[in-house]
C-alpha cells in the first residue's frame, strides 16, 4: 500500500484527499434529503420508464428533433434539410451531445427509443430539481418529496414526458435557473449560474423567454442590497452573451433578415407570432385550445386546475410569489389567442406541483386542520392515477409505425424513393442505409430543395390521418396516392399506416 500511494504526486494526493473529504462532508450534511429524495426517484424512474417504447403513439415533433440530432451528430449541420429557424437549436445539439457521448443512435433500433432515453434523464433531472427547489422555497422534506411525485407520477406528466419534445429538456434548465436564483449563498456566481441556465433554457426552446419577467423578479428579491447592482450586472451579460449566439449565428450565415432564396430567423418569427394559425383563447368554447385543454384535463385535471387555484395563495405567500407569477404567465399565454403546441402543458405541471405543494404548507402552518383537509383533497384526487397509468404501463407490441418500418426494411430494396413520417426517418437512414435518403413527409411540399430534385415517388410510409384531416397540407402526397396501392397494412384508424407502393409511372 505504502509503494503504491508514493508513485502518485503528493500535490495530486492532497486534491484527491480534499475531494474525498468535500464528497463526505456533503453526504453527510445531506443525508436526510437523500434518504427521502432516492425514493422519489425511483418511483419517477419505475413509472416513466416501463411501458415508455409502446406508449403514446408515434407523433411527428420526437421524429423532427432527432432526424436534426442525428444531423448534427453525423453531419455537422443543424438540420437534414435547410434548417427554417422554427427553433432555436439548442435542444436537438443536446440530444446530439449525448448521441456523442454514448453512441445512442448505435445503440438502439429506433432514434425514438434513444429519445426515451434522453426523456427519462431529463424526467429524473427535473424530479431532483424540483425537489431541491422545494427545499429552497421553505419546504419539509416530505412536502418537497410530495412535490416531486406529483409532477413525476402524474398521468399528463408521464404521457407528454415520455415524447421527445423540447419542452422537455427546457424543464431542468428552468428548475435550474431558479435553483440558483435562490441559492442562500446569495452569490454573484449564483445568480451568473442561474441566468446562464435561463439562458441555455430561451436555447433549448425560445418559448422559455415569457417567463423571464419571473426569473427576473426571483433572482432579483434573492440578491445581496449591498451588490444587488453588481450581481444583476454580471448575470445579465453572461446570460444576454449566450442568447446572443443564436441571432448572431443568422447574421454569420446571412439569414437574420427575410430575402429571397434562404430562410431566416426575422422571417420565420414573423411567421411563429403573426402568421401561423392561431389556436384561439381558452375562453372561446370552440377553439383549438379549449378543445386541447379539455384533452388535458381528461388525462388529469388534479395538477392543472389544482396548480390553477395554487396561484391566489402562492402570490399571498412572499417566499411562493415569483413561482406563482411563472405559473400565471403560463396560464396568460393561453389566454391571449395566439398559437400555442399540444405540448405546451409540459411548461405548467413542474410550477402546479410546486405551488400545489407550496400552498397547502402554508395554510398547515397557520390552521393545520385547514392543512390536512387540502392534503387530504390532493390524496384523493392522485387515487385515480394509478387507473389512468395503468395502460401507460402496461402496453406492449410495436407501433404501427415501427411494424411499418420493419416491413420496408425488409422488403423494399435500399434504392427506392421513399416518402416517410418523421418518426422513422432516422431508422432507415442509420440503421438501413437506404440510398437515396428518405423524404420526410413536411419536407415533400414544403422545401423547395426536396421539389427540385424529386423526380419519382416509390413507397408512402405515413400514418392514415395524413390521407385525413392533414391531407390540404401535402397536396403531393394525395396525389402520389391516388397512384399507388397497398402494399402493407399495419394498425387501424387514424394512427394506423398502409404502406403504398406507387406507380412507376407516375412522376410528381
Amino acid at each position: 500500500m505504502i509503494t503504491r500511494l508514493a508513485t502518485v504526486p503528493p500535490p495530486m494526493l492532497s486534491v484527491r484527499r480534499r475531494l474525498v473529504a468535500s464528497a463526505r462532508e456533503w453526504l453527510r450534511r445531506h443525508r436526510g434529503d437523500l434518504a427521502v429524495l432516492l425514493p422519489v426517484l425511483l418511483a419517477a424512474g419505475l413509472v416513466h420508464a416501463i411501458g415508455m417504447s409502446a406508449f403514446p403513439r408515434y407523433v411527428d415533433d420526437p421524429g423532427t428533433y432527432l432526424s436534426q440530432a442525428w444531423s448534427v451528430r453525423y453531419q455537422g449541420t443543424l438540420s437534414p434539410y435547410s434548417y427554417f429557424y422554427d427553433h432555436a437549436p439548442g435542444g436537438w445539439i443536446q440530444i446530439a451531445m449525448w448521441a456523442w457521448l454514448t453512441d445512442g443512435f448505435g445503440r438502439y433500433d429506433t432514434a425514438i427509443g434513444f429519445g426515451n432515453e434522453v426523456m427519462l434523464l431529463a424526467k429524473l433531472a427535473s424530479t431532483v430539481l424540483l425537489y431541491t427547489l422545494g427545499r429552497r422555497l421553505g419546504f419539509s422534506r416530505p412536502g418537497a418529496a410530495a412535490a416531486g411525485l406529483l409532477f413525476a407520477l402524474c398521468p399528463l406528466a408521464v404521457m407528454f414526458g415520455r415524447w421527445t419534445f423540447l419542452d422537455n429538456l427546457v424543464t431542468p434548465w428552468l428548475l435550474a435557473a431558479f435553483v440558483l436564483a435562490l441559492s442562500p449563498k446569495r452569490s454573484i456566481a449564483s445568480a451568473t449560474g442561474g441566468a446562464v441556465c435561463f439562458a441555455m433554457a430561451t436555447l433549448t426552446k425560445e418559448t422559455a423567454l415569457v417567463l423571464l419577467p419571473a426569473f427576473a423578479w426571483a433572482l432579483w428579491r434573492n440578491t445581496d442590497p449591498h451588490n444587488r447592482a453588481h450581481s444583476l450586472t454580471v448575470a445579465a451579460g453572461a446570460g444576454f452573451l449566450l442568447m446572443a449566439m443564436y441571432p448572431l449565428m443568422a447574421v454569420y450565415k446571412g439569414e437574420l433578415f427575410e430575402g429571397p432564396g434562404h430562410n431566416s430567423l426575422l422571417g420565420t418569427a414573423k411567421w411563429q407570432l403573426v402568421d401561423r394559425a392561431a389556436s384561439g383563447s381558452l375562453l372561446n368554447g370552440g377553439s383549438v385550445m379549449r378543445q386541447m385543454f379539455t384533452d388535458w384535463l381528461a388525462q388529469d385535471p388534479v395538477l392543472l386546475l389544482g396548480g390553477l387555484v395554487s396561484i391566489v395563495a402562492g402570490f399571498l405567500v412572499r417566499r411562493l410569489r415569483p413561482i406563482a407569477l411563472t405559473l400565471l404567465i403560463g396560464w396568460l399565454m393561453m389566454l391571449r389567442g395566439g398559437y400555442v403546441p399540444f405540448m405546451y402543458v409540459i411548461v405548467l405541471l413542474p410550477w402546479s406541483a410546486l405551488l400545489i405543494v407550496g400552498a397547502i404548507e402554508a395554510v398547515w402552518r397557520r390552521w393545520p386542520r385547514a392543512g390536512v383537509a387540502l392534503a387530504a383533497v390532493a390524496v384523493f384526487g392522485a387515487a385515480l392515477w394509478p387507473a389512468r397509468l395503468y395502460p401507460m404501463v402496461t402496453a406492449s407490441g410495436p407501433q404501427p409505425l415501427r411494424a411499418a418500418e420493419q416491413w420496408v426494411a425488409d422488403n423494399v430494396p435500399r434504392d427506392r424513393v421513399v416518402v416517410a413520417h418523421d418518426s422513422i426517418w432516422v431508422d432507415l437512414v442509420h440503421q438501413y442505409g437506404f440510398q437515396p435518403r428518405p423524404i420526410i413527409v413536411h419536407k415533400l411540399d414544403a422545401d423547395p430543395a426536396v421539389r427540385r430534385e424529386l423526380k419519382r415517388v416509390d413507397y408512402l410510409v405515413v400514418p392514415n390521418w395524413y390521407y385525413e384531416s392533414g391531407g390540404g397540407n401535402y397536396p403531393t402526397l394525395l396525389e402520389a396516392r391516388k397512384h399507388a396501392v397497398a402494399a402493407a397494412r399495419f394498425g387501424s384508424g387514424g394512427d394506423g399506416v398502409v404502406v403504398y407502393r406507387v406507380s412507376e409511372h407516375w412522376r410528381p
